[in-house]
């Protein structure tokens, strides 16, 4: 059904919009007024003030921002992706693409395990940054840095394939910009069970499973009783008509 239509009637200040403005011009003064006096606190972060980007670059950016990605090396320059598939397998944008090889002889000294990735590539364009690859790597081999500059002009320039991911480690090494590795949590063992909740063990396990079977089938059983008693009388005397005549004899 559909509503009514109400027709409001406005008032003159409200046709004139005078009231309306002057009203947004009080809240946009109580906000300058707010942001002046926050100006004369000491402390940084008190200050309201605009970055003057692409000019001044001297910000600091948070030790949790999340940008453009990277491949670790060890301390002896060997890679540490082992092509495992765990960081393409959680991304939930399915944007990485790994191709796994297996190390040769004398190649020791490029790689730190026995399989790596002869190809790694990551699509900026369909990526949105969680973190889940890196947070899931074993190895700790992949990385998202503090790089927030990735404008790109094409499409292509948008696909970081393994040169550029390693390039960006260097990068991040020369700068001095490297994360200190990150402390794993311990794994705590779980509780021992209280022993009256402990799980049946050997024949007295079977017997225990026997006798939940058995009772399952007895309370099948009743329905069935049920729909015996639930026949109708006529039914019987169906049954009795339908005999054959040689039965008779036969008795």
């Amino acid at each position: 059904m559909a509503k009514p239509v109400v027709k409001k009637e406005y008032t003159l200040l409200e046709r004139i919009y005078l009231w309306e403005i002057l009203k947004g011009m009080k809240l946009t003064w109580g906000h300058f007024w707010f942001n002046f006096k926050a100006c004369w606190r000491p402390g940084p972060h008190t200050i309201p003030t605009c970055w003057q980007y692409p000019e001044d670059r001297t910000r600091e950016i948070s030790p949790i921002f999340r940008g453009e990605h990277m491949l670790q090396k060890d301390d002896k320059g060997r890679e540490k992706c082992i092509a495992c598939g765990m960081c393409a397998k959680i991304c939930p944008a399915k944007c990485i693409t790994i191709k796994k090889a297996k190390r040769k002889e004398g190649e020791e000294d490029k790689y730190a395990a026995k399989t790596y990735s002869s190809s790694f590539e990551i699509d900026l364009l369909r990526c949105i940054f969680c973190g889940f690859c890196q947070e899931v790597c074993p190895k700790e081999a992949i990385i998202l840095t503090q790089e927030f500059e990735m404008a790109r002009y094409t499409k292509e320039e948008c696909i970081l394939d393994k040169p550029k991911l390693l390039a960006n480690y260097q990068k991040a090494k020369d700068e001095g910009k490297l994360r200190p590795p990150r402390k794993r949590v311990p794994v705590v063992p779980a509780p021992p069970k209280p022993e009256g909740e402990e799980e049946p063990e050997g024949a007295e396990g079977k017997k225990a499973k026997v006798a939940a079977a058995g009772k399952a089938k007895a309370k099948k059983k009743p329905i069935a009783k049920k729909k015996a008693a639930e026949k109708p009388e006529g039914a019987e005397k169906v049954e009795a008509t339908e005999k054959p005549e040689g039965a008779e004899k036969e008795e």
